[in-house]
């Protein structure tokens, strides 16, 4: 999956029209232990703004895909490992399939994982890329955003250290922004949590970490929308 998880072009003005893009997340999740985070088998979804009859689909595996609910709702089955081992790669990499720099340390670095995150939606009012993600305003200058993905991991191991996920977020002002990994990774596909907060100060400046732990959300319906919805969401 290409691109996976990036949120690019949000831009909100500030101080007589100084324009800022900028996608946050907040309140780091505490990291389960592994026993208390079971694997999941399907995705349980809502496409925001449904329309009519259609699908979703994972880009570049076929056979994984869904039909919709006029209400938007899906449930779709996860690949196996048969259909993920052209697909799969070093977990030690999957920084980069984040749309960060650097490299996690794992603690059984020849395990391989494929991630998550976008699904292709097509319906009555066409084709589009929906994500699982949400954002939020906790305050006049701050903004939240949470990216929910899917790992899947072809053994057990642990991902520990920081990526810099600036280009997730492709704000000028800020040229780095660190991200602690803190994952538990069981084998199977594990619910995983992007959560990065940025806020602003009266100089425009704008500053950011995040974190990327385990999900307590499980199998929980999870809302699958476009960039542009997300925009209006922390659109000031």
């Amino acid at each position: 999956m290409q691109n996976v998880l990036k949120i690019q072009g949000m831009k909100w003005g500030l101080l007589g029209g100084v324009s800022l893009a900028l996608v946050a997340c907040g309140g780091g999740l505490p990291t389960p232990q592994a026993s208390d985070q079971p694997t999941v088998q399907t995705i349980s979804g809502k496409v925001s703004g449904w329309q009519g009859e259609g699908r979703v689909a994972v880009s570049g595996l076929p056979g994984a895909s869904s039909s919709v609910h006029t209400d938007g709702s899906f449930t779709l089955t996860l690949p196996g490992e048969a259909e993920l081992t052209q697909q799969s790669l070093p977990i030690t990499g999957i920084a980069g399939k984040l749309d960060c720099m650097g490299s996690v340390q794992s603690s059984e670095p020849d395990v391989r994982a494929f991630a998550l995150m976008s699904l292709n939606a097509k319906d009555g009012a066409g084709a589009r890329q929906t994500s699982a993600m949400t954002g939020s305003k906790p305050g006049l200058l701050s903004r939240r955003v949470n990216v929910r993905v899917w790992l899947y991991s072809d053994s057990a191991t642990q991902l520990r250290g920081t990526m810099d996920c600036a280009k997730i977020l492709s704000i000028p002002q800020i040229s780095q922004l660190p991200v602690t990994v803190a994952v538990n990774v069981q084998p199977g596909w594990n619910v995983v949590e992007l959560n990065i907060q940025a806020s602003a100060n009266v100089l425009a400046q704008v500053s950011g970490s995040g974190t990327m732990a385990n999900s307590t959300a499980g199998g929980a319906q999870t809302t699958f929308r476009t960039t542009q919805e997300l925009q209006a969401q922390v659109a000031f």
